[in-house]
């Protein structure tokens, strides 16, 4: 159980990637138990290596020429993700940070490095400044998102006007899947002063068709949600909401100035059924202002 705390953070060395970096502080990672991976990908081909060392022979000069630039390129990248490493460093000096770069397609490179480095997180970018970027994270985010076998952050920048607590919003529907989420915010280390804010959805169209009794369980497990979350430190309050969770969540932690949200993963059948938030993760991480962590379960480390 003392293992590290592992993170890959996809860096491509633009404001998002920045950013990224830069949104951390705000995730409750502990200083002294996180090892964090920096991978930068360079979108150039390379013919495959001879594995002895000798030179590569080109039919034409021109060829050579261009393998030659792109080898430039994958050093200017290798350069840029230990800029982001020393970076990082500065910011958590207690964090064990590597840096390293490969090529090819940045969203394929990056999953085949969390098989092999097996994280608990992934960190990506994404833009997120005007509503129309936000509609278009980026196909390398939404693919990583989709596809990684552990939770994954995107993260965007907040503007700044003066330093204050750092505020997160949690979608609750009940569920196991929900129930991760809830494992996963209080086994952070959130700094003093932070604010959760618990948020269940219920359908309108639900209430009316006589679940009373599911609606006073729902919120009876979200009251011991909150506790649990209070004892961790975190000063947590609880929000039940009529609407669409792809709507209602996204517009609760705008208007809350929230830094981030915590969703989960997979849809789950169960008591909760009718309040599953599993199949809008995908949404909320399209239209939110502000970082969203999607979490799942390691599978990685799970299968080894």
């Amino acid at each position: 159980m003392n293992e590290n705390f592992r993170i890959l953070i996809a860096y491509d060395g633009s404001s998002d990637a920045d950013a990224a970096l830069d949104d951390l502080k705000n995730a409750g990672l502990n200083e002294k138990t996180v090892e964090a991976s920096i991978i930068s990908v360079a979108e150039v081909w390379l013919p495959p290596q001879n594995g002895t060392g000798e030179e590569v022979e080109f039919i034409t000069e021109g060829l050579r020429k261009k393998y030659e630039e792109r080898l430039e390129v994958l050093d200017e990248t290798r350069e840029m993700s230990r800029r982001a490493a020393e970076r990082l460093n500065a910011m958590f000096p207690g964090w064990q940070v590597s840096a390293d770069a490969t090529y090819g397609s940045p969203a394929w490179e990056i999953l085949f490095r969390a098989g092999d480095y097996k994280p608990d997180l992934i960190v990506v970018g994404a833009k997120g400044q005007t509503a129309f970027e936000r509609v278009l994270i980026g196909s390398v985010s939404q693919k990583i998102v989709t596809e990684a076998k552990c939770s994954v952050r995107v993260a965007r920048g907040k503007v700044e006007v003066e330093p204050s607590p750092t505020r997160i919003v949690i979608g609750y529907d009940g569920t196991d899947g929900a129930n991760e989420v809830i494992e996963a915010v209080a086994g952070r280390k959130w700094s003093e002063g932070s604010e959760a804010k618990v948020i269940i959805v219920e359908d309108a169209a639900s209430i009316r068709s006589s679940l009373e009794i599911e609606n006073e369980r729902i919120r009876e497990v979200g009251g011991q949600v909150v506790e649990k979350l209070r004892l961790r430190g975190l000063n947590t309050s609880l929000a039940a909401r009529e609407g669409n969770p792809k709507q209602v969540i996204v517009e609760e932690a705008e208007g809350w100035g929230a830094d981030s949200i915590f969703i989960g993963a997979t849809k789950f059948s169960g008591f909760f059924t009718k309040y599953l938030l599993g199949s809008v993760s995908s949404a909320i991480v399209t239209r939110a202002h502000c970082s969203v962590e999607v979490v799942r379960p390691n599978y990685y480390r799970q299968t080894g």
